[in-house]
């Protein structure tokens, strides 16, 4: 059964109480998933899971120690905490441990959760068919899910510090396929089900796996492209995991190094990090039980500081922003709530002003080639076309890309004045609108 927060705080009380350790931290995580899942034009599962989790981290001078469990009763508690404490006695010291966090001014973050947490079986299993039938009645085959995610987090710390919040959220995806071999994908993310209309997403899925029939192949070269939200929000996570954070930035690994305060991308782009933003997911503080702040991290094309949690923000001398993972975190503090700045310019704006482009609507398989000059590569898929004299003409062949992501931000021909929330969900989502970039360099076919 998931809990509610009155009882995930009351269970993070108990472990505090727990722990014979100089200071120690407690987070329990209930959650609740639900999951349709359908492929061939057909439902072949319905799951749902409950579970819930502790975490505790116990401090013994400047040695740290964690242990986890799913077992809620007092012995499996007593047993997590006393792990914890043996594992902190055999831990190394760390010397820059500026100590668990304690208390600061927070206003609680409270979001609506009905209309997600009413998303039901019923619902879900009535939207895949909707979704199946925009593939069905025109001779494609669909894949995909429809899930409701709804977790509850509480936080707490021998500090005074204790903090709980809830979070839920409904997440579609759609893949649509061709017998020539073209595909359509779409997805669809929120907090408030009124908004989506399966009809609509498996028709736009199905609409581009008929448009992707029969693709041919194109040259390798610089082109000015039209990349959709889907794939903006994968170039915006990459720029999030290797440069926005601060252990990558202390470490002297990230695109921000030597470059806060100065001009790294056209002007007209611009990021933040928003967890309290009405347009997101995301919780009103970190894994650490400290406030979420609102962080520029692009400035109309500045580059800004990174995120930062206790440690970082120590080590730094900055702001602590509220970006704690879970212990133990070999990552640092991450974004997790990235927004770009939406411009004016629908899709149909971008793609009429082009003589000649490429629209693609994701990306797959992006690896990193270096991290610094932040260069990645990886293939378009699901919907890539050629762009001739204002309009999509031709399907074509999924193309190979090697790309210096900030070198194609300073070349912005547009951006979308709409914007999609991408992403897993349980708090975590990217809003991106669409952009036209006037250089984006294909380096091959895929197949």
């Amino acid at each position: 059964m998931k809990l509610d927060e009155e009882r995930t705080t009351a269970l993070a009380r108990r472990a505090l109480r727990a722990t014979r350790a100089d200071a120690a931290e407690a987070i329990v995580t209930s959650s609740r998933s639900a999951l349709t899942r359908f492929a061939v034009n057909r439902i072949h599962q319905n799951v749902a899971e409950q579970d819930t989790q502790l975490t505790v981290r116990a401090v013994l001078g400047s040695r740290q120690g964690v242990a986890s469990t799913n077992r809620m009763d007092e012995d499996g508690i007593a047993a997590c905490a006393e792990a914890a404490v043996e594992a902190a006695r055999h831990a190394p010291e760390t010397s820059d441990f500026p100590g668990l966090p304690g208390g600061a001014a927070y206003e609680p973050l409270v979001r609506d959760l009905d209309a997600a947490l009413a998303f039901d079986t019923h619902s879900r299993v009535e939207a895949a068919r909707e979704i199946i039938e925009q593939s069905a009645t025109r001779g494609l085959t669909a894949a995909g899910t429809v899930a409701l995610n709804a977790f509850t987090l509480a936080v707490g710390n021998t500090l005074g510090v204790m903090r709980s919040a809830s979070s839920a959220d409904v997440r579609a995806t759609v893949l649509a396929m061709h017998g020539t071999g073209g595909s359509g994908w779409a997805s669809w993310l929120g907090a408030d089900p009124s908004g989506f209309s399966a009809r609509d997403l498996g028709a736009q899925a199905a609409t581009t796996a008929e448009r992707s029939a029969r693709p041919v192949s194109l040259e390798p070269g610089i082109y000015s492209v039209v990349l959709a939200p889907e794939a903006v929000a994968d170039l915006l996570d990459f720029m999030g995991y290797l440069g926005f954070g601060a252990k990558a930035y202390a470490e002297g690994g990230s695109f921000l190094v030597d470059r806060v305060g100065t001009k790294i991308v056209d002007e007209r782009i611009s990021v933040t990090d928003d967890a309290r933003s009405r347009h997101n997911l995301g919780l009103g503080f970190d894994f650490e039980g400290q406030p979420r702040r609102r962080v520029s991290l692009i400035e109309r094309g500045i580059a800004r500081e990174p995120v930062t949690d206790s440690y970082y923000a120590a080590k730094l001398q900055l702001p602590n922003t509220g970006h704690a993972l879970p212990a133990p975190n070999t990552y640092g503090p991450l974004p997790v709530n990235l927004e770009m700045a939406p411009g004016d310019l629908s899709e149909r704006d971008m793609i009429a002003s082009m003589g000649r482009g490429v629209y693609v609507t994701r990306l797959h398989y992006v690896n990193v080639e270096d991290p610094m000059k932040l260069v990645l590569t990886g293939m378009t898929r699901d919907g890539t076309f050629m762009i001739e004299n204002g309009k999509i003409t031709q399907s074509l062949k999924n193309l190979r890309f090697t790309q210096n992501v900030l070198e194609a931000f300073s070349h912005v021909g547009g951006i979308g004045a709409e914007r999609t929330l991408v992403g897993p969900g349980q708090g975590a989502a990217t809003l991106v609108p669409a952009l036209l970039l006037e250089r984006w360099e294909f380096t091959g076919q895929t197949g």
